[in-house]
């Protein structure tokens, strides 16, 4: 498995499957990679298997997520 360090930016298809995350992106301390969301990979998890919290996302960019996923299905 490769090892990244903070600035390292990873390569995503350009698929438009992929959205970043931008450091503005975050209500909270941003994550330390950079990181996007695969739109057709999200998926369900219990709430027990959390550990903690790291960070949170903006209500604007929760809605944008939201209709871009919306948009997959249309």
């Amino acid at each position: 498995m490769p090892t990244y360090e903070q600035g390292d930016v990873a390569v995503v298809k350009n698929d438009g499957l992929s959205l970043p995350i931008l450091t503005t992106d975050f209500s909270q301390n941003p994550l330390l990679l950079t990181s996007f969301i695969r739109l057709h990979k999200v998926f369900l998890l219990n709430e027990s298997l959390i550990i903690k919290k790291s960070t949170a996302i903006t209500s604007a960019f929760h809605q944008q997520l939201v209709s871009k996923i919306i948009a997959l299905f249309q």
